[in-house]
């Protein structure tokens, strides 16, 4: 089955209303959005069963909110911010359903959000998460229709239709999840891989669920408003985001990459990559030359991650179910196709 194959789902009510359903989510100075992402998980037509939070270390006042408006929150301070995969993984650890929502702060799901995905989730028991279509919170405009890869480790939304479809996999904005995927993927019981600390760990749990078999159905009728980088004053570009921020997303460009392609995959992959950096260098140069450190330092963490980053790559290929090459079918090297 390709992987914008239809997939025909039942409407209306899940297989079971009854379904519980954990929330995972990890704040950081989220005080402007957190009241209205909350107001809309406890509005669902299918409530969750309960709501885990792991402040990393907010300054904003935003804990202090959660517990005084939201007594039913589970909230785990963090002394400092430890990072979004680190605080996810610590909310993940917190929660006790079958079924997990990963959602962020500046999140806002429509009414029906979990009885629509929990109808995806399921349809099929290999499905491991449900990609929701995310549209821009001020102007409505969609923004994920789930998502795939660009060649040069980028991400590209899929295709805009009305149905169901399979995708590489879903926004870590807001993403339902099979906890059976979840602790079939972790790494040293993680389930996002601290070394990111933040930005493209959704794509790595994707590709390391993809390679253990596990699909990603994209929804259109589970559909959530999401603001953006909200914590960092809504700076959506990468070129536009804090150093700290750009260093992580370039060294977990290459992370990716190498602990989870195979042989044929990197072969593949190398020149788009090789001609990001031919390109990347002389525009930091000459556009932006306060960055060129930042840049030079992410490849440097990726070597001196390197150690770890061969283990997990050992671990990642030794469950490999997916035939080298497969992910490929994910990728969007030229247009659409």
């Amino acid at each position: 089955m390709t992987a914008d194959a239809w997939f025909p789902i039942a409407s209306g009510e899940p297989a079971s209303s009854a379904a519980r359903v954990s929330v995972a989510i990890a704040n950081w100075n989220g005080a402007a959005h957190i009241g209205r992402c909350l107001d809309a998980l406890y509005s669902q037509t299918v409530p969750p069963a309960e709501v885990v939070v792991v402040d990393n270390g907010s300054t904003d006042g935003s804990p202090d909110l959660i517990a005084s408006a939201y007594p039913s929150v589970r909230l785990i301070r963090m002394e400092r911010n430890e990072g979004v995969c680190r605080g996810y993984n610590l909310a993940i650890a917190g929660t006790t359903c079958p079924t997990i929502l990963i959602l962020n702060t500046d999140v806002f799901l429509n009414r029906d959000f979990l009885c629509r995905a929990l109808a995806s989730l399921e349809s099929d028991s290999r499905i491991g998460s449900v990609a929701a279509q995310v549209r821009d919170a001020r102007t409505t405009e969609v923004l994920y229709r789930g998502l795939f890869l660009r060649p040069w480790i980028g991400v590209s939304s899929g295709r805009g239709d009305s149905h169901p479809r399979f995708a590489f996999g879903g926004s870590g904005s807001v993403m339902l999840c099979r906890r059976e995927m979840l602790d079939d993927v972790a790494v040293d019981g993680e389930v996002l891989d601290d070394a990111y600390f933040a930005y493209l760990e959704d794509i790595d749990l994707a590709w390391r669920a993809q390679l253990r078999g596990w699909s990603c159905l994209y929804d259109p009728r589970a559909s959530a408003l999401h603001i953006g980088s909200a914590s960092m004053g809504e700076r959506i570009r990468v070129i536009e985001k804090p150093a700290f921020f750009q260093r992580h997303i370039w060294k977990n460009r290459y992370l990716l990459v190498l602990a989870n392609a195979s042989p044929l995959e990197m072969i593949v992959l190398a020149p788009w990559l090789l001609g990001f950096e031919l390109l990347t260098w002389p525009y930091l140069l000459f556009r932006l030359p306060s960055r060129l450190p930042t840049f030079l330092l992410a490849h440097i963490d990726v070597v001196r991650l390197s150690r770890g980053l061969l283990q997990k790559r050992r671990f990642v290929t030794s469950r490999r179910l997916l035939r080298a090459g497969g992910i490929l079918r994910f990728f969007r090297f030229w247009g659409w196709r």
